[in-house]
């Protein structure tokens, strides 16, 4: 049975290259298709990362690690803000609809855009936790009006990404020790994308959140020799995947990846059941209580009846149906929503979704559906190195003519300093991300807890080939790209140097 499991194990990890390894040449056809002249970028990094593998000498003592990683955190969190601020845009999209219904709520106890909670009824809990917060600011400031709610939003979703940060910073000590997650730590404090989407308190930026605290308890089961340690670390992370299920689903693929990675991992049988149980059953009952809570908080105050909902809302099957529009290159279609919106009850939506679905393959056929994903789909998904940022701010921003947001818009008259960053950023994270796995490969019987980041990656991989693609989709998986990236650096230096 041991044999098996490593032999899934493997099959785990070829998976894994073979997907990043496509992914990989996607981002530098991406990057060169923007600027040829990017080119100079890879002997740059090529001079790097061969001074850093061979390189024994430790530049920075280990005590002095911790002061600097503080500084550097304590700074991250002041640049988040400003930044924010600086670039702060009018409400649009998802994130407008839902801080406008919370505000329009709490001012004046009505809620016009019941249809749109009832169409996605994934924004619901997201609009009840938006509400309780606003309902809280107007207890403390009773004169609390709309610019007063969004930048306090501003601040704390700014929260969200500095703890998100953080968490990085520990899951890389629990891994590497002090001194590669000063590393990791300030890697992430550089992110550029992550200081984006910073100002939208939306499902991304808590749901980047959670994955970082799934991974973590998950690393921290993975390397637990206490079995009730495991046990208890376990009924605590049930807890926060349940939570993470109903703000976000692309993180809860981390708690998927955690029992896949937990169930290959050497450990006895019957010790494997009973964790898997309880932490199937903790999550079970969450998803159960926070569900009967929102559709019970939906319909006593927002008047979103299951009557509604069977009137408006999407089944699972529409998105699917999107992410397989040629005109879209598999992303968001208006015409895909009104379509569905024509039909006038969920099972008729459901029903017809899936005879456009089957319709769709058909028309592609095997090879133009292959050649659909690698050339449309993933380069539109994975192909963009703010992640979709640069757009969200260019839409209608405060302080149009500010430099910062000339340098950070996607039309600004300065975006390509931006996006020499970004690109360069993006490139070194995606060589490492692949270096993990092709490491991974030549190790065998290894017991590496950043397994469970390689299962995960292939998750969100697939999940952007399954459902309409977005970029800004992957942003909650930043921290993991991170983390998995370094793994591969890391490891390749102590292979060839034995150092830490």
């Amino acid at each position: 049975m041991e044999n098996a499991m490593h032999h899934v194990e493997k099959l785990c990890n070829i998976l894994y290259v073979l997907l990043f390894g496509i992914l990989l040449i996607v981002v530098m056809g991406s990057m060169f298709t923007w600027s040829f002249r990017m080119v100079w970028i890879l002997p740059i990094f090529v001079a790097l990362f061969i001074i850093y593998i061979t390189k024994k000498k430790r530049i920075l003592k280990e005590e002095w690690c911790s002061v600097l990683w503080y500084i550097v955190y304590g700074a991250c969190l002041v640049f988040l803000i400003a930044f924010s601020f600086l670039c702060e845009v009018a409400p649009s999209w998802d994130w407008g609809q839902v801080l406008e219904s919370a505000s329009e709520y709490v001012l004046k106890g009505t809620l016009d855009a019941k249809e749109y909670y009832a169409r996605y009824t994934n924004n619901q809990l997201c609009l009840i936790c938006m509400v309780t917060l606003f309902q809280w600011i107007r207890f403390a400031l009773p004169d609390a009006n709309f610019v007063d709610f969004q930048e306090i939003s501003i601040v704390i979703s700014c929260i969200f990404v500095w703890l998100s940060i953080g968490m990085i910073y520990l899951i890389a000590k629990k891994v590497w020790g002090k001194r590669r997650a000063c590393i990791a730590g300030m890697l992430a404090a550089g992110c550029l994308p992550l200081y984006m989407y910073a100002q939208f308190l939306y499902t991304d930026t808590p749901g980047m959140l959670l994955l970082t605290i799934q991974l973590y308890l998950g690393i921290c089961i993975y390397k637990s020799h206490r079995f009730y340690r495991k046990l208890w670390l376990g009924i605590l992370l049930g807890i926060v995947a349940g939570v993470t299920y109903h703000i976000k689903v692309i993180p809860f693929i981390v708690f998927l990846a955690i029992v896949i990675a937990l169930f290959l991992q050497k450990e006895r049988w019957y010790q494997k059941c009973i964790l898997l149980l309880m932490m199937s059953l903790t999550l079970g009952g969450v998803i159960q209580c926070i569900g009967v809570y929102s559709d019970q908080y939906a319909e006593g105050c927002f008047g979103i009846t299951d009557a509604i909902k069977d009137e408006w809302e999407y089944p699972l099957t529409h998105w699917i149906m999107m992410g397989l529009n040629e005109k879209s290159d598999g992303g968001y279609m208006q015409e895909d929503v009104a379509y569905t919106a024509t039909f006038e009850t969920k099972k008729e939506r459901t029903e017809e979704n899936i005879r456009v679905i089957l319709a769709r393959l058909r028309c592609f056929g095997a090879a133009d559906y292959i050649h659909f994903i690698f050339f449309d789909k993933m380069p539109r998904t994975w192909g963009d190195s703010c992640f979709a940022g640069d757009d969200y701010l260019f839409r209608m921003p405060y302080l149009p003519e500010c430099p910062l947001v000339q340098i950070m818009k996607w039309n600004g008259t300065s975006h390509s300093y931006c996006l020499i960053y970004t690109w360069t950023y993006y490139v070194i994270l995606f060589f490492g991300i692949v270096l993990s796995g092709l490491l991974a490969l030549g190790h065998r019987g290894r017991q590496d807890p950043m397994m469970i980041g390689r299962i995960a990656m292939i998750g969100i991989a697939l999940f952007q080939i399954l459902w309409e693609c977005n970029s800004r989709y992957v942003i909650t998986f930043l921290p993991m790209m991170i983390l998995m990236a370094l793994d591969g650096y890391f490891t390749c230096k102590q292979r060839l140097t034995q150092a830490d």
